[in-house]
């Protein structure tokens, strides 16, 4: 009788044993779009980095999009080395930059709205 005994208290303290176990690891779920959010804030130099060569074309124009310098304009004809641009990726979400190829300018947007071509520095590369 002394055996069984024995058994059940070591049973029960197994059973009990595992569910404080069970207890202390429920985590909640790790939450991915905040972590998304955060890491595509920043450029990511781990990653492998995209970059694309496209002509983007002006419907209103009949024309291509060209940056040969701080002014934007769809008038290029196709072919030309203006218009060649290249659509790069550096960061973790699905953010992209638009560089003329010939004159390394980027596409960005004024404050009043009009595409710009700017050059690369720190302080425009949220452009």
């Amino acid at each position: 009788m002394y055996g069984i005994n024995q058994r059940c208290v070591y049973i029960s303290f197994h059973f009990f044993v595992l569910w404080c176990h069970a207890q202390g690891e429920n985590h909640p779920s790790p939450n991915f779009k905040q972590y998304v959010r955060t890491q595509g804030a920043v450029t990511d130099q781990l990653s492998r980095r995209q970059v694309r060569v496209y002509q983007l074309y002006s419907r209103t124009s009949g024309k291509h999009v060209q940056i040969p310098g701080p002014r934007v304009s769809a008038t290029a004809e196709d072919g030309n080395l203006f218009a060649r641009l290249f659509v790069e990726t550096d960061t973790f979400g699905s953010r992209v930059r638009i560089r003329g190829a010939e004159s390394g300018r980027y596409l960005c947007m004024n404050r009043k709205g009009k595409l710009v071509g700017k050059s690369q520095s720190a302080q425009d590369m949220m452009c």
